[in-house]
């Protein structure tokens, strides 16, 4: 007896310095500078999303200070009732409608809101470009995001931003590795929510502790070095599939019947790199899949599609039927706006793509079937970043090329978005 009062005396030592030392470190990461943000938080239908009335600085990649509304997502604060004389667009997206990497004044949504104010199709109204993007959503989340959210703020107008670089992916319940997510999922040949999250309440519980371990600094400051360690294992080992998937002998394809220069000086103070240089892993990059710029090869990739194209096409007719027109953006993936054509040359080769505009052409013939408006913008942006010899992606603080649009991307892209919302507007 006396003994096993010993061990649980010590256990209990044990266990309070174990308490008072991770206190302590959890003051001095806060106290030191070293904690970041807390944005996002737990969300019962969408997995997660933005934590209404946070903000903070993201320093990961750019840098732009985020400012989340009453409503859970960021930009200014809206009233539900729809003011006078206002036009509201409604854009539902990723974190490349979130666009954290950059000051929201530069965000592609404030720009066209800005733009707009010259459409003869506004008139006198106000404009109201409301940004409901969320950082890492696939298409099903924004769908609910609009049942959920966007429709109680009477939009005028709904614009889906579809990233496929790796919204696809996010739709899978094969392919994503995250699935503290809904899913849709087709049961006798009906889209249906389905996955672990809608269906196994030990895991709907286990991605709600995930969140609520996030209070935690500590714990964040060891997740995010794992998932850095993990990321940069990953990025070697694409770099090395990549080299050893180019032979040696290879030359730069002719552009324009002449070979191209070996090198030129980008206007931003960036190289243009070398063809023969690892082409393709200077544009590779974790998270975005490589492999969609042609037709898919496996029954996985078929129905990655088909769920995709399934979850676009509910929401084109939820729109109709709420008589607000939908618009579908397809966003400029950073391969296929790189400004040199050899290397984009060389990265389809690689990966063994021949369609670099493949899910572009997919999503514009979807919305002629469905008879929904579709802006494709990477082939404006890929000839605008040749023609001025620009990066639109990537940051001279992480890597150009690569990553999220910068501030000349979303400029460019938030301009041609509001091109082709005033001429909706204009003939309607």
């Amino acid at each position: 007896m006396i003994r096993k009062k010993r061990v649980a005396a010590n256990l209990a030592l044990v266990l309070a310095g174990v308490a008072i030392a991770f206190l302590v470190a959890e003051v001095a990461v806060r106290v030191s500078g070293l904690a970041k943000a807390n944005l996002y938080t737990f969300d019962p239908y969408r997995g997660w999303g933005l934590k209404p009335g946070a903000s903070g600085w993201q320093r990961e990649e750019g840098a732009g200070f985020v400012s989340v509304n009453r409503a859970g997502f960021r930009g200014p604060q809206w009233s539900i009732a729809k003011p006078a004389d206002t036009l509201r667009v409604a854009v539902v997206g990723d974190s490349f409608t979130e666009a954290p990497q950059v000051a929201y004044e530069q965000t592609f949504c404030a720009v066209a809101e800005h733009a707009l104010g010259g459409c003869k199709g506004v008139g006198a109204r106000k404009i109201q470009v409301m940004n409901f993007g969320t950082d890492a959503y696939g298409t099903a989340q924004e769908l609910i995001t609009l049942r959920r959210h966007v429709w109680q703020y009477s939009p005028d107008l709904v614009v889906l931003a579809f990233f496929s670089g790796n919204d696809l992916r996010n739709n899978s319940t094969v392919l994503e590795s995250d699935r503290c997510r809904p899913f849709y999922v087709f049961e006798d040949g009906k889209l249906t929510l389905g996955g672990p999250f809608e269906r196994s309440r030990w895991f709907y519980l286990s991605c709600m502790m995930r969140f609520e371990s996030r209070h935690s600094q500590v714990l964040n400051l060891i997740g995010d070095a794992k998932s850095d360690i993990r990321s940069k294992i990953k990025a070697m080992e694409a770099a090395r599939r990549s080299a050893a998937a180019l032979k040696p002998a290879a030359r730069a394809p002719e552009v324009g019947g002449r070979a191209p220069k070996p090198e030129g000086r980008m206007s931003n103070g960036g190289f243009m790199p070398v063809a023969e240089r690892q082409p393709a892993a200077l544009m590779h990059e974790e998270g975005i899949e490589d492999n969609i710029y042609r037709s898919p090869v496996t029954p996985i990739w078929e129905d990655a599609w088909r769920l995709t194209e399934g979850i676009i096409t509910m929401m084109a007719r939820e729109t109709a039927a709420h008589h607000v027109p939908l618009l579908v953006v397809t966003l400029a993936n950073p391969p296929q706006i790189y400004p040199a054509p050899s290397v984009r040359g060389y990265y389809l080769q690689t990966y063994g793509s021949t369609d670099i505009f493949y899910p572009d052409r997919r999503i514009k013939a979807l919305g002629e079937r469905e008879g929904f408006e579709v802006l494709n913008l990477a082939a404006p942006m890929q000839a605008y970043a040749d023609e001025h010899h620009v990066f639109l992606a990537g940051f001279k603080s992480t890597k150009l090329g690569v990553g999220h649009w910068n501030a000349d991307g979303h400029r460019l892209a938030g301009e041609l978005i509001a091109q082709k919302i005033c001429e909706m507007l204009s003939n309607r």
